[in-house]
Protein backbone atom coordinates (compact mmCIF):
# COMPACT_ATOMS: atom_id res chain seq x y z
CA UNK A 1 0.00 0.00 0.00
CA UNK A 2 0.91 3.74 -0.55
CA UNK A 3 0.74 4.33 3.04
CA UNK A 4 3.22 1.34 3.68
CA UNK A 5 5.85 2.05 1.11
CA UNK A 6 6.18 5.58 1.96
CA UNK A 7 6.71 5.28 6.07
CA UNK A 8 10.39 5.29 7.01
CA UNK A 9 12.11 2.90 8.99
CA UNK A 10 12.34 5.36 11.82
CA UNK A 11 8.58 6.06 12.08
CA UNK A 12 7.70 2.89 11.35
CA UNK A 13 9.59 1.72 14.85
CA UNK A 14 8.12 4.37 16.87
CA UNK A 15 4.69 3.68 15.85
CA UNK A 16 5.39 -0.11 16.46
CA UNK A 17 7.16 0.50 19.99
CA UNK A 18 3.80 2.49 21.44
CA UNK A 19 1.76 -0.09 19.89
CA UNK A 20 3.63 -2.58 22.09
CA UNK A 21 2.94 -0.37 25.01
CA UNK A 22 -0.96 0.07 24.28
CA UNK A 23 -1.25 -3.69 24.26
CA UNK A 24 0.63 -4.77 27.06
CA UNK A 25 -1.07 -2.05 29.16
CA UNK A 26 -4.73 -3.16 28.09
CA UNK A 27 -3.15 -7.22 29.03
CA UNK A 28 -2.23 -5.77 32.63
CA UNK A 29 -5.02 -3.47 32.86
CA UNK A 30 -7.83 -6.66 31.77
CA UNK A 31 -6.28 -9.05 33.88
CA UNK A 32 -4.75 -11.19 30.68
CA UNK A 33 -1.33 -11.62 32.28
CA UNK A 34 -0.71 -14.53 34.29
CA UNK A 35 -1.51 -14.36 37.95
CA UNK A 36 0.23 -17.98 39.28
CA UNK A 37 2.56 -18.49 41.95
CA UNK A 38 6.20 -18.39 41.32
CA UNK A 39 8.05 -20.70 39.62
CA UNK A 40 9.19 -23.83 41.71
CA UNK A 41 11.74 -25.06 39.85
CA UNK A 42 15.37 -23.96 40.39
CA UNK A 43 17.98 -24.03 38.26
CA UNK A 44 19.79 -25.67 41.43
CA UNK A 45 17.72 -28.26 42.25
CA UNK A 46 17.22 -29.14 38.56
CA UNK A 47 20.47 -28.92 37.20
CA UNK A 48 19.53 -27.48 33.58
CA UNK A 49 21.55 -26.41 30.71
CA UNK A 50 22.35 -23.00 30.13
CA UNK A 51 21.58 -23.79 26.71
CA UNK A 52 18.39 -25.48 24.81
CA UNK A 53 20.25 -28.02 25.00
CA UNK A 54 23.34 -29.94 26.92
CA UNK A 55 26.50 -30.85 25.52
CA UNK A 56 27.96 -34.18 25.23
CA UNK A 57 27.70 -36.93 23.73
CA UNK A 58 24.81 -37.52 21.27
CA UNK A 59 22.63 -39.21 23.40
CA UNK A 60 23.23 -36.85 25.98
CA UNK A 61 22.94 -34.17 23.85
CA UNK A 62 19.62 -34.71 22.81
CA UNK A 63 16.73 -32.46 24.06
CA UNK A 64 13.15 -32.90 23.06
CA UNK A 65 11.44 -29.51 22.32
CA UNK A 66 7.59 -30.48 22.47
CA UNK A 67 5.11 -28.18 20.47
CA UNK A 68 1.67 -27.99 22.42
CA UNK A 69 -1.35 -26.62 21.39
CA UNK A 70 -4.15 -27.34 23.05
CA UNK A 71 -5.48 -29.27 26.38
CA UNK A 72 -5.26 -32.72 24.93
CA UNK A 73 -1.46 -31.95 24.21
CA UNK A 74 -0.88 -30.85 27.64
CA UNK A 75 -3.42 -33.82 29.11
CA UNK A 76 -1.21 -36.87 27.06
CA UNK A 77 2.01 -35.49 28.30
CA UNK A 78 0.57 -34.98 32.02
CA UNK A 79 -0.30 -38.70 31.84
CA UNK A 80 2.93 -40.69 32.70
CA UNK A 81 1.14 -44.10 32.12
CA UNK A 82 1.71 -45.32 28.61
CA UNK A 83 -1.20 -47.89 29.67
CA UNK A 84 -3.88 -45.56 28.84
CA UNK A 85 -1.96 -43.27 26.05
CA UNK A 86 0.42 -40.72 28.33
CA UNK A 87 3.36 -39.88 27.17
CA UNK A 88 4.81 -38.01 30.22
CA UNK A 89 7.30 -41.52 31.20
CA UNK A 90 9.25 -39.91 28.22
CA UNK A 91 9.81 -36.53 28.95
CA UNK A 92 13.12 -35.80 30.74
CA UNK A 93 14.24 -32.86 32.62
CA UNK A 94 16.31 -31.28 29.64
CA UNK A 95 13.30 -31.56 27.57
CA UNK A 96 11.10 -28.28 26.86
CA UNK A 97 7.13 -27.69 25.85
CA UNK A 98 6.92 -24.78 23.14
CA UNK A 99 3.57 -23.43 23.66
CA UNK A 100 2.53 -22.65 20.32
CA UNK A 101 0.54 -19.34 21.16
CA UNK A 102 0.07 -18.89 17.36
CA UNK A 103 -2.53 -21.69 16.92
CA UNK A 104 -6.09 -20.40 15.67
CA UNK A 105 -8.30 -23.12 17.07
CA UNK A 106 -10.02 -25.63 15.13
CA UNK A 107 -13.41 -24.38 12.66
CA UNK A 108 -15.60 -26.91 15.04
CA UNK A 109 -14.59 -24.76 18.15
CA UNK A 110 -13.48 -27.94 20.30
CA UNK A 111 -10.07 -26.82 20.15
CA UNK A 112 -9.84 -22.79 21.22
CA UNK A 113 -7.49 -20.42 19.95
CA UNK A 114 -4.41 -19.80 22.28
CA UNK A 115 -4.86 -16.73 23.24
CA UNK A 116 -3.18 -15.36 26.43
CA UNK A 117 -5.83 -16.47 29.13
CA UNK A 118 -5.84 -19.87 27.40
CA UNK A 119 -1.85 -20.17 26.80
CA UNK A 120 -1.46 -18.70 30.89
CA UNK A 121 -3.50 -21.86 32.03
CA UNK A 122 -1.37 -24.39 29.91
CA UNK A 123 1.50 -23.14 30.81
CA UNK A 124 0.59 -23.19 34.79
CA UNK A 125 -0.41 -26.77 34.13
CA UNK A 126 2.84 -27.74 33.26
CA UNK A 127 4.46 -26.40 35.42
CA UNK A 128 2.32 -28.25 38.31
CA UNK A 129 3.38 -31.52 36.32
CA UNK A 130 6.52 -30.61 35.34
CA UNK A 131 8.61 -28.46 38.22
CA UNK A 132 11.76 -28.85 36.13
CA UNK A 133 10.90 -28.61 32.13
CA UNK A 134 11.48 -25.51 30.60
CA UNK A 135 8.56 -23.58 28.91
CA UNK A 136 9.08 -21.47 25.87
CA UNK A 137 6.08 -19.45 24.30
CA UNK A 138 6.43 -19.31 20.25
CA UNK A 139 4.77 -16.23 19.36
CA UNK A 140 3.21 -14.61 16.19
CA UNK A 141 4.40 -11.07 15.29
CA UNK A 142 1.19 -9.16 15.95
CA UNK A 143 0.19 -6.69 18.36
CA UNK A 144 -3.38 -7.58 19.13
CA UNK A 145 -3.48 -8.97 23.30
CA UNK A 146 -6.78 -10.52 22.68
CA UNK A 147 -5.79 -13.24 19.78
CA UNK A 148 -3.52 -15.84 19.37
CA UNK A 149 -0.23 -14.69 17.59
CA UNK A 150 -0.03 -11.61 20.15
CA UNK A 151 3.57 -11.46 20.04
CA UNK A 152 4.29 -10.85 23.89
CA UNK A 153 1.97 -13.79 24.87
CA UNK A 154 3.10 -15.14 28.79
CA UNK A 155 5.78 -12.21 28.45
CA UNK A 156 4.96 -12.11 32.29
CA UNK A 157 4.56 -15.66 33.15
CA UNK A 158 6.64 -16.97 35.86
CA UNK A 159 7.35 -20.48 34.41
CA UNK A 160 7.91 -19.38 30.77
CA UNK A 161 12.00 -19.50 30.13
CA UNK A 162 11.84 -17.35 26.41
CA UNK A 163 9.79 -15.89 24.09
CA UNK A 164 10.83 -17.16 20.45
CA UNK A 165 9.01 -15.20 17.62
CA UNK A 166 7.85 -16.96 14.64
CA UNK A 167 9.31 -15.16 11.43
CA UNK A 168 7.61 -16.59 8.24
CA UNK A 169 5.17 -14.45 5.81
CA UNK A 170 2.41 -15.76 7.31
CA UNK A 171 2.83 -14.49 11.32
CA UNK A 172 4.24 -10.87 9.38
CA UNK A 173 1.49 -10.41 7.15
CA UNK A 174 -1.38 -11.43 10.08
CA UNK A 175 0.41 -8.78 12.42
CA UNK A 176 0.28 -5.91 9.64
CA UNK A 177 -3.50 -4.96 10.62
CA UNK A 178 -1.98 -4.16 14.23
CA UNK A 179 1.41 -2.47 13.04
CA UNK A 180 0.78 0.87 11.28
CA UNK A 181 3.55 0.93 8.65
CA UNK A 182 4.86 -2.31 8.87
CA UNK A 183 5.93 -2.88 5.34
CA UNK A 184 5.31 -5.97 3.11
CA UNK A 185 7.47 -9.07 3.72
CA UNK A 186 10.81 -9.14 2.52
CA UNK A 187 12.79 -12.49 2.02
CA UNK A 188 15.83 -11.04 0.95
CA UNK A 189 18.86 -12.15 3.23
CA UNK A 190 19.96 -8.38 4.07
CA UNK A 191 16.39 -7.39 4.60
CA UNK A 192 15.29 -9.92 6.74
CA UNK A 193 18.17 -9.42 8.83
CA UNK A 194 18.01 -5.91 9.52
CA UNK A 195 14.59 -6.51 10.40
CA UNK A 196 15.23 -9.63 12.59
CA UNK A 197 17.76 -7.28 14.51
CA UNK A 198 14.89 -4.28 15.02
CA UNK A 199 12.54 -6.98 16.22
CA UNK A 200 14.82 -8.34 19.06
CA UNK A 201 15.51 -4.76 20.04
CA UNK A 202 12.09 -4.02 20.62
CA UNK A 203 11.24 -7.51 22.41
CA UNK A 204 14.20 -7.56 24.38
CA UNK A 205 13.95 -4.06 25.62
CA UNK A 206 11.03 -4.44 26.59
CA UNK A 207 11.01 -7.88 28.61
CA UNK A 208 13.95 -6.16 30.08
CA UNK A 209 11.28 -3.24 30.94
CA UNK A 210 9.01 -5.31 32.74
CA UNK A 211 9.84 -6.69 36.74
CA UNK A 212 8.36 -10.13 36.41
CA UNK A 213 9.70 -10.25 32.47
CA UNK A 214 13.63 -9.42 32.86
CA UNK A 215 15.03 -12.96 33.07
CA UNK A 216 13.42 -13.93 29.94
CA UNK A 217 15.43 -14.79 26.74
CA UNK A 218 14.51 -13.41 23.65
CA UNK A 219 14.96 -15.20 20.49
CA UNK A 220 13.54 -16.62 16.57
CA UNK A 221 12.18 -19.44 15.21
CA UNK A 222 13.15 -18.41 10.93
CA UNK A 223 12.00 -19.83 7.82
CA UNK A 224 14.65 -21.97 5.91
CA UNK A 225 16.30 -20.25 3.32
CA UNK A 226 19.16 -21.98 1.82
CA UNK A 227 20.77 -17.88 1.11
CA UNK A 228 19.98 -17.58 5.24
CA UNK A 229 23.39 -17.09 7.59
CA UNK A 230 21.81 -18.43 10.45
CA UNK A 231 24.80 -18.59 12.77
CA UNK A 232 24.96 -14.65 11.99
CA UNK A 233 21.61 -14.86 12.84
CA UNK A 234 22.49 -16.49 16.37
CA UNK A 235 25.18 -13.44 17.19
CA UNK A 236 21.95 -10.86 16.60
CA UNK A 237 19.88 -12.82 18.81
CA UNK A 238 22.93 -13.24 21.87
CA UNK A 239 23.97 -9.76 21.73
CA UNK A 240 20.04 -8.90 22.04
CA UNK A 241 20.30 -11.20 25.50
CA UNK A 242 23.18 -10.26 26.94
CA UNK A 243 21.22 -8.06 29.23
CA UNK A 244 21.07 -11.06 31.45
CA UNK A 245 24.55 -11.69 32.25
CA UNK A 246 26.07 -13.93 29.48
CA UNK A 247 27.38 -13.60 25.76
CA UNK A 248 25.48 -16.65 24.50
CA UNK A 249 22.24 -16.70 25.62
CA UNK A 250 20.34 -16.44 22.27
CA UNK A 251 17.98 -19.22 21.70
CA UNK A 252 17.02 -20.07 18.16
CA UNK A 253 15.30 -22.69 16.14
CA UNK A 254 15.56 -22.92 12.64
CA UNK A 255 12.46 -24.17 10.35
CA UNK A 256 14.66 -27.36 8.90
CA UNK A 257 11.23 -29.21 8.36
CA UNK A 258 11.35 -29.60 4.72
CA UNK A 259 15.11 -30.99 4.90
CA UNK A 260 13.68 -34.27 6.08
CA UNK A 261 10.31 -34.19 4.52
CA UNK A 262 11.59 -34.05 0.70
CA UNK A 263 15.31 -35.86 1.92
CA UNK A 264 14.88 -37.73 4.49
CA UNK A 265 17.69 -38.79 6.68
CA UNK A 266 20.14 -37.95 4.22
CA UNK A 267 18.84 -34.26 3.27
CA UNK A 268 18.12 -33.42 6.80
CA UNK A 269 21.67 -34.67 7.78
CA UNK A 270 23.27 -32.41 5.01
CA UNK A 271 20.79 -29.49 5.94
CA UNK A 272 21.63 -29.96 9.69
CA UNK A 273 25.61 -29.86 8.65
CA UNK A 274 25.33 -26.58 6.89
CA UNK A 275 23.22 -24.70 9.60
CA UNK A 276 26.20 -26.08 11.84
CA UNK A 277 28.62 -25.04 9.87
CA UNK A 278 27.16 -21.14 9.95
CA UNK A 279 27.13 -20.97 13.52
CA UNK A 280 31.21 -22.13 13.29
CA UNK A 281 32.66 -20.12 10.06
CA UNK A 282 32.48 -17.00 8.30
CA UNK A 283 31.75 -17.20 4.70
CA UNK A 284 33.79 -14.97 2.83
CA UNK A 285 33.27 -14.31 -1.25
CA UNK A 286 36.56 -13.51 -2.64
CA UNK A 287 38.16 -12.77 -6.21
CA UNK A 288 40.82 -15.11 -7.03
CA UNK A 289 42.85 -16.11 -10.03
CA UNK A 290 42.96 -19.57 -11.22
CA UNK A 291 44.14 -20.75 -14.89
CA UNK A 292 44.55 -16.94 -15.56
CA UNK A 293 41.21 -16.35 -15.23
CA UNK A 294 39.46 -14.10 -12.68
CA UNK A 295 37.02 -16.19 -10.14
CA UNK A 296 34.75 -15.69 -7.09
CA UNK A 297 34.99 -18.57 -4.19
CA UNK A 298 33.39 -18.78 -0.99
CA UNK A 299 36.60 -19.14 1.55
CA UNK A 300 35.67 -20.16 5.28
CA UNK A 301 37.03 -18.93 8.09
CA UNK A 302 36.68 -19.95 12.06
CA UNK A 303 34.33 -17.58 13.99
CA UNK A 304 36.97 -15.94 16.81
CA UNK A 305 35.50 -17.48 20.14
CA UNK A 306 33.93 -14.18 21.70
CA UNK A 307 32.03 -14.17 18.30
CA UNK A 308 30.97 -17.81 17.70
CA UNK A 309 27.31 -18.69 18.89
CA UNK A 310 27.10 -21.51 20.89
CA UNK A 311 25.55 -24.73 19.18
CA UNK A 312 23.76 -26.02 22.59
CA UNK A 313 21.02 -22.80 21.60
CA UNK A 314 20.07 -24.14 18.22
CA UNK A 315 17.05 -26.17 17.63
CA UNK A 316 16.35 -27.84 14.29
CA UNK A 317 12.82 -28.81 13.14
CA UNK A 318 11.70 -32.36 12.30
CA UNK A 319 7.59 -31.65 11.43
CA UNK A 320 5.96 -34.68 10.55
CA UNK A 321 2.38 -36.93 11.03
CA UNK A 322 0.56 -39.75 12.45
CA UNK A 323 -1.44 -40.02 9.33
CA UNK A 324 1.07 -39.07 7.11
CA UNK A 325 0.24 -37.94 3.25
CA UNK A 326 3.10 -38.80 0.99
CA UNK A 327 1.05 -36.40 -1.48
CA UNK A 328 0.83 -33.29 0.46
CA UNK A 329 2.69 -30.20 0.08
CA UNK A 330 3.31 -29.57 3.84
CA UNK A 331 5.80 -31.06 5.90
CA UNK A 332 3.69 -31.50 8.67
CA UNK A 333 1.34 -33.79 6.84
CA UNK A 334 3.31 -35.54 4.39
CA UNK A 335 5.87 -37.23 6.77
CA UNK A 336 6.08 -40.21 8.85
CA UNK A 337 7.29 -41.13 12.41
CA UNK A 338 9.27 -43.22 10.85
CA UNK A 339 11.47 -40.59 8.73
CA UNK A 340 11.15 -38.40 11.47
CA UNK A 341 13.20 -40.91 13.58
CA UNK A 342 15.80 -41.48 10.63
CA UNK A 343 16.33 -37.57 10.56
CA UNK A 344 16.86 -37.45 14.43
CA UNK A 345 19.75 -39.90 14.13
CA UNK A 346 21.56 -37.83 10.94
CA UNK A 347 21.13 -34.63 12.82
CA UNK A 348 22.52 -36.05 16.04
CA UNK A 349 25.33 -37.22 13.89
CA UNK A 350 25.90 -33.63 12.44
CA UNK A 351 26.12 -31.90 16.11
CA UNK A 352 22.46 -31.38 16.53
CA UNK A 353 21.39 -31.54 20.08
CA UNK A 354 17.83 -29.52 20.23
CA UNK A 355 15.50 -31.00 17.83
CA UNK A 356 11.76 -28.79 18.10
CA UNK A 357 8.70 -31.46 16.73
CA UNK A 358 6.43 -29.80 15.76
CA UNK A 359 3.54 -32.58 15.73
CA UNK A 360 0.51 -33.29 17.74
CA UNK A 361 0.42 -35.55 20.72
CA UNK A 362 -0.54 -38.52 18.79
CA UNK A 363 2.09 -38.30 16.31
CA UNK A 364 4.82 -38.20 19.09
CA UNK A 365 3.31 -41.42 20.29
CA UNK A 366 4.38 -43.05 17.16
CA UNK A 367 7.75 -41.53 17.25
CA UNK A 368 8.35 -43.09 20.54
CA UNK A 369 7.42 -46.94 19.05
CA UNK A 370 10.42 -46.20 16.23
CA UNK A 371 13.96 -47.91 17.35
CA UNK A 372 16.14 -44.70 17.19
CA UNK A 373 13.49 -42.46 19.04
CA UNK A 374 12.58 -45.49 21.83
CA UNK A 375 16.12 -45.73 22.66
CA UNK A 376 16.61 -41.89 23.25
CA UNK A 377 13.78 -42.03 25.02
CA UNK A 378 12.65 -45.35 26.68
CA UNK A 379 9.36 -44.98 28.74
CA UNK A 380 10.03 -44.24 32.40
CA UNK A 381 7.99 -44.69 35.62
CA UNK A 382 6.24 -41.51 36.95
CA UNK A 383 8.70 -41.97 40.45
CA UNK A 384 11.69 -41.89 38.28
CA UNK A 385 10.45 -38.69 36.10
Amino acid sequence: MAGVAHTSRPGWARIASAAIAVALLAVVLLGGRAAVAPDSASAQACSLPSGLAPTGPGPARFTMMLRINTQANVDAYKNASSATGGLGGRVRQQDIFVLNTRFLGNQSGTQPPMTQTVAADLATQLRAAFPCNRIIALTGLSFDPFSAGFAYTLFDHPAVYALLSDWEPMDWDQGKATAPGRPDWNQKYKVALKRIKGWLGGLSGTLASYPTATNKRAGVVPIDDGSWNYGEIAQAIDKKNRRLGGRHLGPQTVMSQDSCANGGAEGFGARAKEIIEQYKYKFIRKKVFRKGKKRKVTIRRKLKKKARPVLSNLGLQISFSHTPDPSAGMAITKTSAATADTCISAGLKKGGGAFFFFASHEAMALLFQQPRMAGLRPALSSSRR
